[in-house]
């Protein structure tokens, strides 16, 4: 070929791509820009019993919602959980799954993964500009799931292995591995199942590290943390790591690989110990084992379980359910937490025992589910990371649990 026509192939090239990077961002920011105009949606299940329902809520650009649609998963949830002793026992009562994400998203938002408590399975939802429609569903290869994540295709369940109860969390935990294809539909990964810990050991979370390379599962009653090694969709041999203070539980990593748990510190089962709550951030080692970054940095308050960021993650927002607040904490480009802001929102007194929480793409707004006064918070995330009560939703049972915003 001609040096010339070479030269000119080459810029015709080079403008088509042109074109075509112009046409990916015009894209984006057209969704950026219909998201500020037209908002977007809440997720949330009931988890009742007797039929499983996700609750669709549209929000407006103002982050207000409203209930827009009800789809069954296919499944069972648990029901009500007994009461702990703090809000008066023997029941019926909030934490039902004593978990976090129990209710995901996976491709994109094409999909929302839920897990079924009652009836030991996870359903596929896909999610439509009409609603929800239920895709597949899969047994979770285990007793009482309660917690599931995605990575790139791979979906990994954890079960509890037994119901809970009062005194504690019966049964051997397991986890599960799946393939998710683009269609929505669910292929069991032979040979993926592992047990998680001991008997008893209560496992509360599970989380991909943000390169798929790990799994991460915090074991509640057990107060250790387990980390596997990935392999082609393979969870491999459990390392397993001390938690910086008792009942850590949900998780959540930064871009840059840092994790940040929460720990709930009970007393006794369902019983957690007064403004005794911290949280803590790691990093993994090669090995699987854990590296601490901040060890149990207080929030003053009481059971500190759930665990979400901001959009920049500077801040992390930790929901503490026995003290019906949100505390905020600060995190350094090198992972390190501070306590910000000891009570940085209320989610409903005198007893709402928020459990679980979710912040939109856009970094907006954060809404907390508080099931013990059947109620969902809405909060403004302001530019300095504060957080403002702007309104609830309410009419959901004791029972509800998870939580995904769009």
């Amino acid at each position: 070929m001609k040096p010339e026509k070479l030269q000119r192939n080459r810029l015709f090239i080079s403008f088509c791509l042109l074109l075509l990077c112009g046409a990916g961002v015009a894209s984006i920011q057209q969704g950026n820009a219909e998201e500020e105009v037209q908002g977007g949606a809440v997720y949330v299940m009931n988890n009742e019993a007797s039929d499983n329902v996700i609750v669709k809520l549209s929000r407006d650009k103002n982050g207000m919602l409203a209930r827009s649609g009800e789809y069954s998963t296919g499944g069972l949830g648990s029901g009500p959980a007994p009461l702990p002793p703090r809000f008066g026992g023997p029941g019926p009562g909030p934490l039902p799954l004593d978990s976090q994400d129990a209710l995901i998203s996976a491709h994109n938002g094409r999909f929302l993964l839920a897990v079924n408590a009652g009836s030991n399975d996870i359903s596929v939802m896909a999610v439509t500009r009409e609603g929800l429609r239920l895709i597949d569903k899969a047994w979770s290869g285990g007793i009482y799931p309660v917690s599931i994540s995605f990575h790139n295709g791979l979906v990994y369940v954890i079960n509890l292995g037994g119901v809970p109860t009062l005194d504690g969390s019966p049964g051997t935990p397991t986890m599960t591995g799946y393939r998710l294809d683009e269609d929505g539909r669910l292929h069991p990964i032979p040979g993926s199942t592992r047990v998680i810990g001991d008997f008893g050991s209560g496992p509360a979370d599970v989380v991909f590290s943000p390169n798929g390379h790990y799994l991460v599962v915090t074991l509640r009653a057990a107060d250790l943390i387990a980390v596997f090694s990935v392999k082609d969709g393979l969870a491999g041999a459990e390392i397993l790591s001390p938690s910086n203070n008792l009942d850590p539980f949900g998780m959540e990593f930064t871009h840059d690989g840092v994790l940040v748990v929460t720990e709930g510190v009970d007393a006794g089962p369902r019983n957690p110990k007064p403004n005794g709550s911290s949280t803590s951030s790691y990093r993994i080692r090669d090995n699987g084992t854990l590296e601490t970054i901040s060890s149990a940095v207080p929030t003053h308050q009481t059971a500190a379980c759930w665990v979400r960021f901001s959009r920049n993650q500077k801040f992390a927002y930790v929901v503490n359910s026995a003290s019906n607040s949100i505390s905020t904490y600060s995190i350094s480009p090198h992972g390190a937490l501070t306590l910000q802001i000891e009570v940085a929102a209320n989610t409903g007194l005198p007893f709402s025992a928020p459990i679980d929480e979710a912040v939109t793409p856009n970094g907006k707004f954060l809404y907390v589910d508080s099931p013990l006064i059947g109620s969902l918070r809405a909060f403004r995330i302001e530019a300095d990371g504060s957080l403002t009560a702007i309104g609830h939703v309410e009419g959901f049972p004791v029972s509800f649990s998870g939580i995904v915003a769009f």
